[in-house]
């Protein structure tokens, strides 16, 4: 189903959309390349949006926010809402749910943490500290306002669980450190945990474990630059989004073939994409 409203947006219309380097949502380059989440729901929103002039530009998240800034008709697929973001761009309603942050092992890593692959439930962080289990973090990286406290909290402690990572170069290093048992997990996005995983060949399956008191999911949305511009974009948007089965069904499959093999099946009970924006 096509997005025609019965006011046809101006023809040819220009609309940018972002690809930003966020793997596995945008893969820039490499094995996978142009096999993202968000690669394959732009190319699916371009044929469904046949009366606007697309142009699709690789760029930083941070230049993107200055162009959306500078009214500059521009849109990301997906976008997590901030304040400061809504001062200068409109959001369509909720296109997709991810995962939150969580903690990633293997299967041998999941005793450390006492569970097994039939008993993953969400984990208390705080009494987490009390044990001696090691956990890797990235220097830098927010991942929700619990995790972050926990860690701040933590991280100077001698014998502290928490080991700061800088910089993408350490990945290879780290995985083979897990996949080693000498290191017990991991905080991570579970798409992204799995994506590094495959572009460095290894086979062993991922595990991911909720925190409790941190969001399970978070939802994302199609941001565009506000304007007059995008008025009838965003409806058509939301329409494709709340009625056409192929975009639904196309955000849901991209999404689960990045998430660890115990995630997939799940998946169904948090992909609903009707959350309209708060």
């Amino acid at each position: 189903m096509q997005a025609h409203g019965h006011d046809s947006p101006e023809k040819h219309q220009d609309v940018t959309w972002s690809r930003t380097d966020f793997a596995p949502f945008f893969i820039l380059e490499g094995a996978f390349i142009n096999q993202g989440v968000s690669d394959e729901i732009i190319r699916l929103l371009i044929s469904k949006l046949p009366d606007y002039e697309h142009h699709v530009s690789d760029m930083s998240l941070k230049r993107m926010l200055k162009s959306a800034e500078s009214g500059m008709p521009i849109c990301h697929v997906a976008l997590l809402i901030t304040p400061e973001r809504q001062k200068f761009i409109d959001y369509s309603d909720a296109i997709m749910r991810n995962y939150g942050n969580g903690i990633i092992t293997t299967k041998a890593g999941l005793s450390r943490f006492k569970l097994s692959p039939d008993t993953i439930q969400p984990i208390d962080l705080e009494q987490l500290t009390h044990t001696p289990v090691s956990i890797s973090i990235h220097d830098g990286r927010a991942y929700s306002p619990y995790i972050d406290k926990v860690i701040k909290e933590n991280l100077g402690k001698p014998n502290s669980i928490f080991h700061k990572k800088t910089g993408l170069q350490e990945q290879n290093r780290l995985f083979e450190r897990l996949l080693s048992q000498r290191l017990d997990g991991l905080i991570a996005r579970p798409e992204e945990a799995e994506f590094s995983k495959r572009m460095l060949g290894f086979e062993d399956d991922l595990y991911y474990i909720p925190i409790q008191n941190s969001p399970a999911t978070s939802l994302a949305y199609v941001g565009c630059a506000k304007g007059d511009w995008n008025n009838q974009l965003i409806a058509d948007l939301n329409q494709l989004i709340k009625t056409d089965v192929e975009v639904q069904k196309t955000v849901s499959q991209a999404y689960r073939q990045w998430l660890p093999t115990h995630l997939q099946t799940k998946f169904d009970s948090i992909k609903d994409v009707t959350v309209p924006k708060p």
